[in-house]
Protein backbone atom coordinates (compact mmCIF):
# COMPACT_ATOMS: atom_id res chain seq x y z
CA UNK A 1 0.00 0.00 0.00
CA UNK A 2 2.71 2.25 0.97
CA UNK A 3 4.86 1.95 -2.57
CA UNK A 4 0.93 2.25 -4.74
CA UNK A 5 0.96 5.51 -2.51
CA UNK A 6 4.39 6.45 -3.23
CA UNK A 7 3.87 5.86 -6.90
CA UNK A 8 0.38 7.72 -6.92
CA UNK A 9 2.07 11.09 -5.28
CA UNK A 10 4.96 10.69 -8.00
CA UNK A 11 2.52 10.78 -10.71
CA UNK A 12 0.96 13.75 -9.07
CA UNK A 13 4.32 15.75 -8.61
CA UNK A 14 5.11 14.68 -12.55
CA UNK A 15 1.73 16.09 -13.60
CA UNK A 16 1.87 19.18 -11.64
CA UNK A 17 5.64 19.85 -13.26
CA UNK A 18 4.34 19.30 -16.49
CA UNK A 19 0.69 21.61 -16.21
CA UNK A 20 3.17 23.96 -15.01
CA UNK A 21 5.07 24.62 -17.53
CA UNK A 22 2.05 24.33 -19.91
CA UNK A 23 0.09 26.80 -18.22
CA UNK A 24 1.99 29.09 -15.95
CA UNK A 25 4.51 31.76 -17.19
CA UNK A 26 7.50 33.50 -15.90
CA UNK A 27 8.92 33.16 -12.82
CA UNK A 28 5.97 31.22 -11.19
CA UNK A 29 6.19 28.58 -14.19
CA UNK A 30 9.85 28.17 -13.10
CA UNK A 31 8.90 28.13 -9.23
CA UNK A 32 6.35 25.73 -9.61
CA UNK A 33 8.65 23.18 -12.20
CA UNK A 34 11.21 23.19 -9.51
CA UNK A 35 9.06 22.54 -6.69
CA UNK A 36 7.35 19.93 -8.40
CA UNK A 37 10.72 18.59 -9.83
CA UNK A 38 12.18 18.67 -6.48
CA UNK A 39 8.88 16.37 -5.47
CA UNK A 40 9.11 14.18 -8.00
CA UNK A 41 12.59 13.10 -7.19
CA UNK A 42 12.28 12.81 -3.64
CA UNK A 43 9.05 10.38 -4.07
CA UNK A 44 11.13 8.06 -6.88
CA UNK A 45 14.15 8.36 -4.40
CA UNK A 46 11.76 7.39 -1.54
CA UNK A 47 10.03 4.36 -4.10
CA UNK A 48 13.67 3.35 -4.70
CA UNK A 49 15.14 3.44 -1.15
CA UNK A 50 11.98 1.16 0.03
CA UNK A 51 12.91 -1.53 -2.93
CA UNK A 52 16.26 -1.63 -1.93
CA UNK A 53 15.02 -1.88 1.88
CA UNK A 54 13.00 -4.82 1.15
CA UNK A 55 15.49 -6.78 -0.53
CA UNK A 56 18.35 -5.88 2.26
CA UNK A 57 15.58 -7.27 4.50
CA UNK A 58 14.92 -10.36 2.97
CA UNK A 59 18.66 -10.59 2.74
CA UNK A 60 19.34 -10.05 6.56
CA UNK A 61 16.50 -13.02 7.15
CA UNK A 62 17.83 -15.63 5.20
CA UNK A 63 21.51 -14.81 6.72
CA UNK A 64 19.86 -15.48 10.37
CA UNK A 65 17.76 -18.10 8.84
CA UNK A 66 21.56 -19.54 7.80
CA UNK A 67 23.03 -18.55 10.77
CA UNK A 68 20.62 -20.58 13.24
CA UNK A 69 20.66 -23.73 11.04
CA UNK A 70 24.65 -23.92 11.21
CA UNK A 71 24.34 -23.38 15.35
CA UNK A 72 22.03 -26.36 15.46
CA UNK A 73 24.18 -28.14 12.72
CA UNK A 74 26.86 -27.43 15.51
CA UNK A 75 25.13 -28.15 18.34
CA UNK A 76 24.13 -31.71 17.08
CA UNK A 77 27.87 -32.40 16.07
CA UNK A 78 28.85 -31.70 19.70
CA UNK A 79 25.86 -33.58 21.21
CA UNK A 80 27.20 -36.75 19.38
CA UNK A 81 31.06 -36.00 19.95
CA UNK A 82 29.79 -36.61 24.22
CA UNK A 83 28.07 -39.75 23.30
CA UNK A 84 30.78 -41.18 21.63
CA UNK A 85 32.79 -40.41 24.26
CA UNK A 86 30.32 -41.78 26.73
CA UNK A 87 29.91 -45.21 25.21
CA UNK A 88 33.94 -45.36 23.91
CA UNK A 89 34.29 -45.13 28.19
CA UNK A 90 31.36 -47.26 28.42
CA UNK A 91 33.40 -50.07 26.08
CA UNK A 92 36.60 -49.46 28.24
CA UNK A 93 34.88 -50.56 31.18
CA UNK A 94 33.25 -53.39 30.11
CA UNK A 95 36.54 -54.56 28.35
CA UNK A 96 38.36 -53.88 31.85
CA UNK A 97 35.75 -56.25 33.98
Amino acid sequence: MKKFFLILLTLLSLAAAVCAYIYLSGKTAFAASFMSGALFGIFLMNIIVFSKNKKINSYARELEKESVISTESASRVKVLEAKIEVLEKALENALKK
